[in-house]
């Protein structure tokens, strides 16, 4: 077969102007094992053009051409499988533009009935910038330190902690302590993500639009700090002294060492509390209902009834935000935006709200218009970036 007859169905096929007969000829091509080497080149030399967002990594073809063939042939797309391999984001969003419908890891659904061209997305006229690293300190005596533009180094001196920042971390450095308790409180705004270690040595990443209050030195029976938004923990042991974090006034959450994610954003239903290593108690502020996990296990406390319940944890969906990605699993266009508000510090108005779920990972360190064209290749969603606001259109 000729190589320019193949990349030409193939073309067709991804821009949606290939024939019913010329899919069922290139269904039948692709079938012939001679044509495995041909297809996966073609596959290849596709996605590292600049017709595509992301290169591919060579490792990935075989699976691809798995699901392409299901796509060509009509078939249910197969589960979708963990990628472990390099820059798996990047296999993501090229594997959508070359699915064109994006069949099997971007958009879950029948073929759509209307072509999707990959080079027809709509391109906002603006654009947002992805979050950085960086928060707002705010010491005990209530004055605060911008950490974006402050300079390394010893930034206070609490009570005989000392306070350093270092390549975008916060440590504290205890000393003799010497008068009462300190508090400190660790906000990220919106487009914003930091991480600081505590005077224990529990290591803190936190999310965009979070907050997190902790003394400068841990006396006493307990750990005790609070936290609001997002934030991932990894807690230092201490058997005779637990730690103890109240969650945005819903849970409270009892570890002596251990690593989890907590998602407790005000604008979200569900507190979701999922467990790395270790173990936790996690008990309901306004009711008697308390789970114990166990890693892999995730509790979700729904806040209008104030009830638990515990699953399996998808710990790559959980901790993708801490990792530089966005992980959505058959999210709907709300769940979408609320998580790039918080990340690309947007406000978000809706004109239709399309009735569709998505499912795929894209990195967070791309511009908003990049993200907003891969989504808009499903041909179910169109954005418009007006300023600092972004509408929604189905």
């Amino acid at each position: 077969m000729d190589q320019h007859v193949f990349t030409s169905l193939l073309d067709k096929y991804i821009d949606g102007s290939i024939s019913t007969a010329e899919k069922a000829q290139f269904a039948r091509l692709m079938e012939l094992p001679e044509n495995r080497e041909l297809l996966e080149h073609a596959l290849q030399d596709a996605m590292l053009t600049d017709k595509y967002l992301f290169p591919v990594p060579a490792s990935q073809t075989d699976r691809f051409i798995e699901q392409f063939t299901a796509q060509v042939h009509g078939l249910p797309p197969a589960p979708v499988r963990p990628i472990y391999a390099y820059r798996r984001w990047a296999a993501a969003a090229a594997v959508l533009l070359l699915l064109g419908t994006g069949a099997w890891f971007w958009y879950r659904h029948t073929p759509a009935s209307r072509p999707i061209a990959s080079n027809t997305a709509t391109k906002p006229i603006h654009d947002a910038t992805p979050g950085v690293t960086g928060a707002l300190l705010t010491l005990d005596d209530g004055s605060q330190v911008v950490l974006d533009s402050t300079s390394n180094g010893v930034i206070a001196n609490q009570n005989g902690t000392k306070v350093l920042l270092s390549k975008g971390q916060l440590d504290y450095e205890s000393g003799k302590t010497s008068g009462g308790i300190s508090y400190n409180t660790m906000t990220t705004p919106r487009g914003r993500q930091f991480k600081l270690v505590l005077p224990d040595g529990t290591k803190v990443w936190l999310n965009a639009a979070s907050s997190l209050k902790y003394p400068t030195a841990f006396t006493g029976n307990e750990r005790k700090v609070e936290i609001t938004g997002e934030a991932y923990l990894e807690v230092a042991q201490n058997a005779d002294k637990p730690f103890i974090l109240s969650v945005a006034n819903n849970i409270t959450v009892k570890v002596l060492g251990t690593s989890f994610n907590v998602n407790a954003y005000p604008d979200e239903s569900t507190v979701h509390t999922t467990l790395v290593a270790g173990s936790v108690q996690v008990a309901a502020v306004n009711s008697d209902a308390a789970v114990t996990l166990q890693p892999g296990k995730q509790a979700n406390l729904l806040k209008r009834t104030g009830k638990f319940s515990v699953q399996s944890a998808d710990e790559e969906q959980v901790l993708a935000w801490k990792n530089g990605y966005f992980y959505f699993d058959r999210a709907d266009v709300q769940t979408i935006m609320r998580q790039i508000s918080r990340w690309y510090d947007v406000e978000v108005e809706y004109k239709e709200i399309p009735d569709k779920k998505f499912s795929g990972t894209i990195p967070r360190n791309v511009n908003a218009s990049q993200l907003f064209k891969i989504l808009e290749l499903t041909g179910n969603v169109h954005f418009t970036i007006e300023g600092n606001k972004v509408i929604v259109r189905s």
